[in-house]
């Protein structure tokens, strides 16, 4: 049986129901793919109207119409041609903010302009989720998701899972952690003696570390200090996604940086609050490629045992 037949579609757990929907659907794509942006915004949406409804379901209808409010309270109004209307999204975080006391301004901030990115991305030709870096905005939308699940008394767990919620947490505290921003003062350190160098030189050590970057050992990314090929690596974070292509499986797992070093300048960074305060703290997604006889376990006197990760995808 349906969630419309069970709830009013307005109902706090019609909106979780659905919010679980779309939560599942950003899990499933890549981190750097626009449809995970997409989606996260989708799940926010449905999250604060689903915050609201818990309250009462008037919270979430459009207020000029007094119908909309005798339909939020489980009524069918009398009214030719009469369809249902919910408030307008600002309004709506507006509300959340006033009621919420946790629900900060600047989450408000962020929420409006994510959800504009939705609506951009709709309504217009402009693709605002393409070359979204995940730092500038995964971890203000996890901090704001888990503020409105605490007003449902549910947790991050109920939408993503263990795996997916330690790195959700991670990344929360990392916006709350002042001392991070000190490893600004380390990269203008190392920038200093860098430019003391010679021209010569830097070019030597730059062909160097390009050459020990290899996409095998980490992901490769430029240094904030002499803007050369350096590595950051770190540790997976919510569930691989595996796809049969023609007889091989490939599985991609993202992962959440925790180190970063450049070889050139001899930049080092460690802890994912620094690298997100340095811009270092994007998602990024190792893939790996298997014969499929290899991957479900099927045994051939000509296994193949599958071509090395790829660390290098954003």
């Amino acid at each position: 049986m349906s969630a419309e037949k069970l709830h009013h579609e307005w109902s706090k757990e019609s909106l979780l129901i659905k919010a679980q929907r779309y939560s599942d659907i950003m899990l499933k794509q890549e981190r750097s793919d626009w449809q995970f942006g997409f989606w996260s915004a989708l799940t926010l949406e449905i999250l604060a109207r689903a915050s609201l409804s818990n309250i009462s379901p008037v919270l979430v209808a459009e207020g000029k119409d007094w119908n909309n409010i005798f339909y939020a309270l489980g009524n069918n109004p009398n009214v030719q041609k009469f369809q249902p209307r919910t408030t307008d999204i600002s309004e709506l975080f507006r509300r959340v903010e006033n009621i919420f006391p946790k629900f900060t301004k600047e989450m408000l901030d962020f929420s409006i302009i994510h959800i504009n990115r939705r609506n951009s991305e709709l309504h217009t030709g402009a693709l605002p989720f393409d070359e979204l870096g995940s730092s500038t905005w995964l971890p203000k939308f996890y901090s704001c998701v888990e503020v409105l699940l605490n007003t449902l008394g549910e947790s991050l767990e109920l939408l993503f899972g263990e795996d997916e919620t330690n790195a959700a947490k991670t990344q929360i505290q990392a916006l709350q952690d002042e001392a991070a921003k000190t490893v600004k003062g380390e990269i203008n350190a190392h920038k200093t003696v860098w430019k003391a160098k010679g021209k010569a030189e830097r070019e030597k050590l730059h062909k160097q570390a390009e050459t020990l970057a290899t996409r095998h050992v980490g992901h490769r990314v430029s240094c904030p200090s002499c803007q050369g090929i350096s590595l950051v690596q770190g540790s997976p974070c919510g569930a691989p996604i595996q796809n049969l292509e023609d007889d091989h499986v490939v599985e991609k797992q993202p992962i959440l940086p925790s180190i970063f070093e450049c070889t050139a300048c001899g930049l080092k960074i460690s802890g994912y609050s620094k690298l997100n305060a340095c811009g270092l703290g994007d998602t990024y997604t190792t893939t790996s490629y298997y014969e499929a006889s290899e991957y479900f376990g099927i045994d051939s006197e000509n296994e193949w045992h599958g071509m090395e990760e790829d660390n290098n995808e954003p």
